[in-house]
């Protein structure tokens, strides 16, 4: 049984709309025992529509189309299908009658454009909208595949992913026989770790590699080797790689960082420079975590360092980044402190090159200092600070 996805926006094409459907979709699916097999993007034109929606229509035995169902001119992916399909739309009177009581309910008079949204092809399962006015659509054609016609919006589309497509699923396909692990690496370069792994990897193992700012998430399926196959390659990740495992879940570094400070009861504060809040953002991400993240200072310039410190800063990095972490841990009394300097570029605003990173940690009365030199544009250099400073107070703590 084969599951396909077509996303239908220019918008995503252009990048001003990040595809979250997708990532959402293959998580709810995986989750609750299928797989996701294919994914189109495709512009807001009626031919390009028409062409992608049969081909995976073709290839599947399930599609799910996202965007294009809204009351405006670009929106037409109902129309597209319906016409490939040679079905008519039908208005759903009851439909325009609810969409009208809304707008009444604001005081406001319903848009005639909006009566499209309640049309739906003949022979078709209107399915119910909690969060929106599009209804979701259900179709099945003369050869027993299905299609869903979905909102594009995050979350209108999820919620009719969760109880129409999953529930539908369930009652008409076996789930799937895979079942993926997954082990997080930091500190490893794709390259060394795949010939690493691949002179004790089982031969049958499906697995993969995805790298991203300095951290490798290695997946593999379970049911595609026997039970003492995947022990024993289990033992040889911890064998040779101890030292730079992050995690045995599929979870973010700063997941990991948040459920050690918790099992430890860890208080820490910050001072951050060149990640700019990221490092604390990425902490904040999860309930909780007021208990352990005291405070985080941003500090940008030269002055509001000197403002935090209450004295000149220092032009060494390596120094005046202990300086912060010694001044922040006086300030809140943490059990950790922790500060992250560094040149990001493209040009330069120090003696120090791009890609030069300082952090320094205070912990049970210890200050250590630890320098790194990463490579990428501005972004990757931000983001693999913030990584790197992840993984340092792991090994610490």
């Amino acid at each position: 049984m084969k599951i396909s996805l077509l996303s239908v926006g220019t918008e995503i094409l252009l990048g001003d709309t990040i595809n979250t459907n997708l990532a959402n979709l293959g998580q709810i699916l995986y989750s609750n025992g299928y797989i996701l097999s294919t994914e189109i993007t495709t512009a807001d034109n009626e031919n390009d529509i028409k062409n992608d929606f049969l081909k995976l229509l073709n290839e599947n035995d399930v599609v799910i189309t996202c965007g294009g169902i809204g009351p405006t001119e670009d929106d037409f992916t109902k129309e597209v299908i319906a016409k490939a399909l040679n079905l008519d739309l039908v208005i759903d009177n009851e439909h325009v009658a609810w969409m009208k009581s809304r707008w009444e309910s604001r005081g406001l008079e319903m848009p005639l454009t909006n009566i499209k949204q309640a049309e739906i092809p003949k022979g078709a399962e209107k399915l119910l909208n909690k969060n929106g006015t599009a209804p979701g659509i259900k179709l099945t054609t003369k050869n027993g595949k299905t299609i869903f016609i979905l909102p594009g919006p995050p979350r209108e589309f999820i919620p009719l992913v969760e109880e129409e497509v999953v529930p539908f699923l369930s009652k008409k396909f076996n789930k799937t026989k895979k079942d993926y692990e997954f082990v997080i690496f930091y500190n490893q370069a794709e390259s060394s770790l795949s010939q690493t792994i691949s002179k004790f990897k089982p031969k049958n193992l499906d697995i993969a590699y995805l790298a991203s700012k300095g951290v490798i998430k290695l997946r593999f399926d379970k049911n595609s080797v026997n039970l003492n196959d995947l022990n024993l390659f289990k033992e040889n990740l911890i064998n040779n790689f101890k030292n730079d495992i992050l995690s045995f879940e599929n979870i973010q570094p700063s997941k990991v960082l948040f459920n050690k400070l918790q099992s430890k009861n860890l208080t820490i504060s910050l001072v951050e420079s060149i990640t700019g809040g990221n490092l604390s953002s990425e902490l904040i991400k999860y309930p909780g975590v007021s208990n352990f993240l005291i405070a985080s200072n941003t500090l940008y310039t030269k002055k509001a360092k000197e403002i935090f410190l209450g004295e000149q800063a220092n032009d060494d990095w390596v120094s005046l980044t202990t300086n912060l972490a010694q001044k922040s841990m006086s300030i809140y009394n943490t059990d950790i402190s922790l500060a992250i300097l560094g040149e990001a570029g493209p040009i330069p605003s120090s003696n120090y090159k791009i890609g030069e990173i300082f952090i320094s940690i205070i912990y049970q009365g210890k200050v250590t200092e630890l320098t790194h030199k990463l490579r990428g544009n501005r972004q990757d250099i931000v983001e693999r600070s913030t990584n790197n400073a992840i993984w340092d107070l792991l090994k610490l703590i």
